[in-house]
């Protein structure tokens, strides 16, 4: 089975929480630690990311095959708003843009389904991922980041993982494969 390679195109734009949201949860008043927290709310992402097996904030992928494609392409990192290409890169490296109408979406919107796979020396597949801005992430997740902060900002100390109660506010809308 072949491993296709995956990259991070374009990072969110922002984080699901601002740094006034996190202040308010931690109950810190000043600025002398918003550099600290900035960081927190960062690692925070990263890690419902990591757990959830999903991008909060847009942002772009792209996927990469050696020689082959599958007809069905499972996408990681969704939801998946939208594909932004597909091309085929022959072996002289000239590029070729498969249509849209050669492939879909599947209905829960983290596969690809070609009409026909297309054939290259390498293929590639952008597309965008995400709940959408942050506002549009769903405020349970907020909620267990908000929690995983404090315990990283308490716990600063020592090596501090994912809280319970972070989990069990993901629990929902964690990608679990069958």
């Amino acid at each position: 089975m072949q491993i296709p390679y995956l990259d991070l195109v374009t990072p969110p734009a922002s984080e699901p929480l601002t740094l006034a949201e996190a202040k308010l949860a931690l109950r810190v008043d000043g600025s002398v630690e918003d550099g600290y927290i900035v960081s927190l709310i960062k690692a925070a992402r990263s890690s419902a990311e990591e757990y959830l097996r999903r991008s909060l904030v847009t942002q772009s992928w792209q996927l990469q095959f050696d020689n082959y494609v599958p007809a069905c392409v499972s996408l990681p990192k969704g939801p998946v708003q939208s594909v932004t290409f597909v091309k085929a890169i022959a072996l002289d490296f000239g590029e070729t843009t498969v249509s849209s109408s050669n492939y879909r979406l599947n209905a829960g919107k983290d596969q690809l389904i070609f009409n026909a796979a297309p054939i290259g020396m390498i293929i590639q597949i952008k597309y965008v991922t995400g709940f959408g801005d942050s506002t549009d992430v769903p405020y349970q997740i907020k909620q267990g980041m908000l929690a995983h902060i404090a315990a990283m900002y308490e716990g600063r100390d020592g090596n501090v993982g994912v809280p319970q109660v972070t989990k069990d506010l993901y629990a929902p809308y964690k990608v679990v494969k069958i």
